[in-house]
């Protein structure tokens, strides 16, 4: 559903550019400068709601370059140079930014602690929009065939229980295969997140991915089976507050924390085509799979590469100490 507030500002924005265009032929630049400027805060203030509502920025940025594109082409048929002039060199300036921010890398603040210590809240990561496949700007739909994510990556997808029209049994597809009181649990669970925390275009997360099609996966306390192998784990630090414990799943080596609140937790997956299940490297402390089940291959966004930037808050100065490849 579009936001009211989006709609009006565009169409106060579209009447603002048809007085601005009547201002610019007839010489009148005074009125011209006026409106330039009420422009300018108008599209302001479509952005800070587009960044509220959680709206998809890539897809924002392809309107905007269309936009620009039909400006240019209307500053041709009615011979307005200014607009032509204006609208061709934002549409190149659009078009460059959209095409590397939806096909080459996009760039994406941790907001939480789930994924610590590998990546800390305020850690900018690159995240790679072309490694699964490429999709149309602010949509699923893929341009090219589909490339699966591996175990072990750090993905970033849209989970189910942030999108307000799914329904529980696509994120558990295997629901009817449970027993009555663990589909219970995983009924009441889903709806109560759903209902907190749903967006119509749904949130993005990061989370490392540990089960893909077809896998068979169990976890019981903190001891994590893949196909029936055990996942090698190694404590390298521990004390009151935490443990650190190097994990090899397949042929990557990540740490995870633990905090020693889900000793006695058991699940149990097998993991349907087309879906994934996502687990956070801090393992108490994430909002995950064990959960809310399992994210479809539709809703994946990209792979987390490279931490480039950290800035946890305005106070703060933005650091670079922490740039290196995501493990």
């Amino acid at each position: 559903m579009l936001d009211t507030a989006i709609i009006f500002s565009l169409l106060v924005e579209s009447f603002f550019f048809i007085l601005w265009i009547k201002f610019t032929r007839s010489g009148e630049s005074r009125s011209r400068d006026i409106v330039s400027g009420a422009m300018f805060l108008i599209a302001l203030f479509i952005l800070y709601r587009v960044f509220k509502l959680n709206l998809d920025f890539g897809l924002v940025l392809a309107i905007a370059t269309l936009i620009a594109a039909l400006s240019w082409i209307l500053g041709r048929v009615i011979e307005l140079d200014d607009l032509r002039k204006e609208s061709k060199s934002y549409f190149f300036i659009l078009l460059v930014i959209t095409c590397i921010r939806s096909f080459a890398y996009e760039p994406y603040q941790i907001p939480s602690r789930s994924m610590v210590p590998g990546l800390q809240v305020g850690d900018f990561v690159l995240v790679n929009k072309h490694a699964y496949g490429l999709k149309f700007p602010g949509t699923n739909y893929l341009l090219t065939e589909l490339s699966p994510p591996d175990r072990n990556d750090v993905a970033v997808f849209i989970p189910p229980h942030t999108l307000c029209e799914t329904k529980p049994t696509d994120a558990r597809p295997d629901l009817a295969d449970l027993t009555t009181a663990e589909s219970q649990l995983f009924l009441s669970k889903f709806k109560n997140l759903q209902e907190s925390r749903c967006v119509p275009l749904g949130i993005k997360f990061v989370k490392r991915i540990i089960g893909i099609p077809g896998d068979d996966i169990e976890i019981k306390g903190y001891e994590i089976w893949v196909n029936g192998q055990k996942l090698k784990q190694e404590v390298i630090s521990s004390n009151s507050q935490e443990n650190l414990i190097k994990e090899t799943l397949d042929q990557g080596v990540h740490v995870v924390r633990t905090l020693g609140l889900s000793d006695y937790a058991q699940h149990k997956w097998k993991v349907p085509k087309g879906s994934y299940l996502a687990i956070g490297d801090n393992r108490d402390n994430s909002l995950d799979s064990r959960a809310w089940g399992y994210f479809s291959e539709d809703y994946l966004i990209g792979r987390a590469d490279y931490i480039w930037m950290q800035w946890r808050s305005f106070s703060e100065l933005p650091g670079f100490s922490r740039n290196t490849k995501i493990q």
